[in-house]
C-alpha cells in the first residue's frame, strides 16, 4: 500500500494576507493622526517663539530710541495680502538692525491669518492673528486679551493690550 505523504504548505492564504494588511493600515492611520497633532504643536511653538523674539527686539529698540517703531496706530501685516503685506517693513526700522527678518505665517488658515504690528510710538502690539492650531479661542498661549473669542496670540507693551 502506498502512503501519500503531503508536504506542509509554504506561504500564506489570501485571508491571512488581507488581515495583516488591514492591521498595518489601522496602525499607520493612528500614527499619522498623532503625527499631524505633533506637527501642529511644533508650528504653534515656533509661532510663540517668533512672538517672544519680536518682544525682545522691540525692548532693545525702545532702549536705543526711547520709543517703539511708529505705524501711526495702523495695523501692518507681514504676510502678502494681510494689512498691506509689508514684509520686513511691517515693523519699521527693525530689519536688519534688530532682527534678520520679520516672521511671516507659513501655514495661514485664511487670508486674514498673519503676523501684524501696530504702534503709536509709545505703546505697541505684535500678534499672530487667527492662526494658532492646537488651542481653543481664549486659551492660547500669550492669548490676546482684546480678542478672547479668537485663537490669537500677542505680545504687547504695558499699555498696548487694547490695541
Amino acid at each position: 500500500m502506498l502512503e501519500v505523504i503531503t508536504k506542509p504548505r509554504k506561504g500564506f492564504t489570501l485571508i491571512e494576507l488581507l488581515v495583516v494588511i488591514a492591521i498595518i493600515g489601522i496602525l499607520s492611520s493612528t500614527v499619522l493622526v498623532s503625527l499631524n497633532a505633533a506637527r501642529g504643536k511644533a508650528r504653534d511653538a515656533e509661532r510663540i517663539s517668533n512672538l517672544r523674539a519680536i518682544e525682545k527686539a522691540l525692548a532693545l529698540y525702545w532702549l536705543d530710541h526711547n520709543g517703539y517703531p511708529d505705524t501711526a496706530n495702523v495695523w501692518r501685516g507681514s504676510n502678502a495680502g494681510c494689512y498691506g503685506g509689508h514684509g520686513d517693513d511691517a515693523i519699521p526700522g527693525m530689519v536688519p538692525s534688530y532682527l534678520p527678518r520679520i516672521p511671516i505665517e507659513s501655514a495661514p488658515k485664511s487670508s486674514s491669518a498673519c503676523y501684524m504690528y501696530r504702534s503709536n510710538g509709545t505703546e505697541y502690539k505684535f500678534m499672530l492673528h487667527l492662526n494658532m492650531e492646537t488651542c481653543a479661542a481664549g486659551t492660547c498661549p500669550l492669548q490676546d486679551p482684546a480678542r478672547p473669542t479668537q485663537p490669537t496670540s500677542a505680545v504687547y507693551s504695558a499699555g498696548g493690550t487694547g490695541l
